[in-house]
């Protein structure tokens, strides 16, 4: 595990992660404040945990990611995977540690939202209580089965392009995922056009993973059938992508 040690005293040392953590925990407490929130005090609470997920988006899709590409770019290009390499640690296992890296910051993060918003935002009806818990454990797992191949998939392309292009690529693809989707679908029902279609079906519905909705409308938590179905396919695509990254890793630029 000496890799996984250098780069994670690496993202130690350089302390960026502390202004994502402080951002995290003030912005979903402060910002609903900005809002007529006392027109109606019962929307307080999903304006917390709305902003609480979105800042957790917006971390993971943007900071974590790039340490991803940033590791795979500088420890290919300046020899240090190479090194590694002698010492014995097989691609894999170097690609493994540069990802449990990024992911204990990932979780960290995500472990602040979670305790934020069942803490902070927590609806005082019983019932809707248990709902409300149910559907953040919901999201947070259907969260990392998006994000934690993305960042295998970083890395990867890391060791064989640029920091810059690896994690465009990257983030990239978690963003048509995530949105583009939504107009793909739009121009499929206008046009109906086959190849719209096959690239609707063939194209990663990570939005799926999104339940920011569920959360500010209060609509509960998903059923389980929906749930699982939705675990399975994500799940099933998230091992392609990995596959996909070990394919890409290499040592040496």
């Amino acid at each position: 595990m000496s890799l996984f040690r250098l780069t994670f005293n690496t993202v130690l040392n350089r302390k960026t992660f502390i202004i994502f953590l402080v951002l995290l925990i003030v912005l979903p407490l402060a910002l609903p404040f900005l809002t007529p929130w006392e027109e109606k005090p019962q929307l307080l609470e999903p304006a917390r945990a709305q902003t609480a997920w979105s800042l957790l988006w917006m971390v993971a899709l943007g900071w974590v990611l790039y340490q991803a590409a940033s590791f795979g770019d500088h420890c290919a290009s300046q020899g240090v995977l190479e090194y590694f390499k002698t010492l014995g640690t097989k691609r894999l296992a170097q690609l493994a540690q540069l990802w449990l890296t990024c992911q204990i910051f990932f979780f960290g993060f995500l472990a602040v939202v979670l305790v934020l918003t069942l803490l902070t935002a927590m609806p005082s009806d019983s019932v809707e209580a248990r709902a409300w818990v149910l559907t953040n454990l919901q999201y947070a797992w259907l969260f990392s089965l998006v994000f934690s191949p993305l960042v295998c998939l970083a890395i990867a392309l890391g060791t064989r392009f640029n920091t810059t292009v690896a994690y465009l690529l990257t983030a990239g693809i978690a963003a048509y995922g995530l949105f583009g989707i939504g107009y793909l679908d739009f121009f499929l029902s206008q046009s109906g056009n086959p190849v719209l279609d096959l690239l609707f079906i063939l194209s990663p519905h990570y939005h799926l993973a999104d339940l920011t909705a569920r959360l500010v409308f209060k609509m509960g938590a998903m059923a389980w059938g929906s749930f699982l179905t939705i675990t399975a396919y994500l799940t099933g695509l998230g091992l392609l992508i990995v596959a996909l990254a070990s394919l890409l890793y290499r040592e040496k630029k």
